[in-house]
């Protein structure tokens, strides 16, 4: 199995939170006082009584503002899952504030979008009809049952992401990435898809009627039960197979034909 360096940062910070803020503390200025008194070649420590001889408690104090520099930085770090979640709050109040609004254009949910995202927070039901997204980076999001009905995603990285159910009817997602993307039942009734990169992407069940797939490239794109009457494919990239089990009717295809009657496409039709 494959683990990023985020996964093995989110593991460590996992293993310190189990362990009580006290007992770091206590064990970490022990270790470091017993570092600093071995070092100092004017202690002999032969027993636990020497501990608390004059010299040994002299060595510990003038080095008390080490200690406390330490103890410092392992309650910044125990603290670190309380500020992370204030840092989540503040994120979902920009991006449902710009809901509440009906703000189209919004930098500040954008990148509240992306921090989430990249913290591993699903973004599924999130709501966002009509937000200028141009360009977002949300390769393999989480967005389940998300409502971008009108969003502008052009040029959007959503690489690997899970749409399934999501509401995209009449977004706009124009040479957007959608390599792999799971749109299984999605609608995406009127959508502008052209030119878009859906190489294996997942659309079975969806609803492209009068979608824009113009020049999009579809290579091993599933579309089994998928809805595409009246939408445009024309000069669109595929092979051919990729459209078995779709139903069309008045879809126009990628040589420029057009498919005039209802009719679940398959292969043998080439």
């Amino acid at each position: 199995m494959h683990w990023s360096s985020s996964n093995y940062v989110r593991q460590l910070e996992a293993w310190v939170q189990r362990v009580p803020t006290w007992l770091a503390v206590l064990v970490s200025v022990l270790i470091l006082a017993l570092v600093a008194v071995w070092v100092n070649e004017d202690v002999a420590i032969n027993s636990i009584a020497d501990l608390f001889k004059r010299d040994t408690l002299k060595i510990f104090f003038e080095n008390a503002e080490s200690f406390a520099i330490v103890a410092a930085v392992i309650l910044y770090f125990k603290g670190a899952p309380d500020r992370k979640a204030q840092k989540h709050y503040e994120a979902w109040r920009t991006i449902d504030n710009a809901a509440a609004n009906k703000l189209s254009t919004s930098y500040a949910r954008i990148r509240a979008l992306e921090d989430l995202h990249n913290d591993g927070v699903p973004l599924r039901l999130l709501e966002a009809q009509g937000a200028n997204l141009v360009k977002i980076q949300l390769s393999q999001a989480y967005l389940i049952e998300a409502n971008l009905q009108g969003a502008d995603l052009r040029e959007a990285n959503l690489h690997g992401a899970n749409l399934a159910e999501a509401r995209l009817q009449g977004a706009n997602l124009q040479n957007a990435n959608l390599r792999g993307v799971d749109l299984h039942g999605a609608n995406l009734r009127l959508a502008n898809l052209r030119d878009a990169d859906l190489t294996g992407a997942n659309l079975q069940n969806a609803d492209l009627k009068g979608a824009n797939l113009r020049g999009a490239d579809l290579w091993k794109t599933k579309f089994l039960g998928a809805n595409l009457e009246d939408a445009e494919l024309k000069w669109a990239e595929l092979q051919g197979s990729e459209l078995n089990g779709a139903k069309l009717n008045r879809t126009t295809m990628p040589d420029g034909s057009v498919e005039h009657q209802a009719v679940e496409y398959w292969v043998t039709h080439l």
